[in-house]
């Protein structure tokens, strides 16, 4: 029967898990905002459109702009909400002690 040799003590064998390909982050804070910044300004889009449409007298109605206005009201009120609390936030961090 034979013995395989022990390696000597100097020798570092790769790890699988450090060779492996490394991940992808995670989407952060400000991906999250980008997305955001995107949604409303393509709902703002939108409503302009319709409300382009509904002035120029082509295939668009008095409720399709109302429902394309308040959604990008409501988009806008909360972006501005959560720039509030990012701000509120950034403050409060601010004031800690070290």
């Amino acid at each position: 029967m034979a013995i395989p040799p022990i390696p000597p003590i100097g020798s570092v064998v790769p790890n699988a898990a450090a060779t492996a390909a490394p991940e992808t982050a995670a989407p952060g804070f400000g991906d999250a905002l980008r997305n955001g910044l995107q949604q409303v300004s393509s709902l703002e889009q939108s409503a302009d459109t319709v409300a382009e449409t509904l002035a120029s007298g082509g295939n668009a109605e008095i409720h399709d702009l109302m429902t394309a206005t308040s959604k990008a009201q409501l988009s806008v009120d909360l972006l501005v909400q959560v720039r509030n609390r990012a701000v509120e936030a950034y403050q409060e961090i601010m004031r800690l002690q070290v």
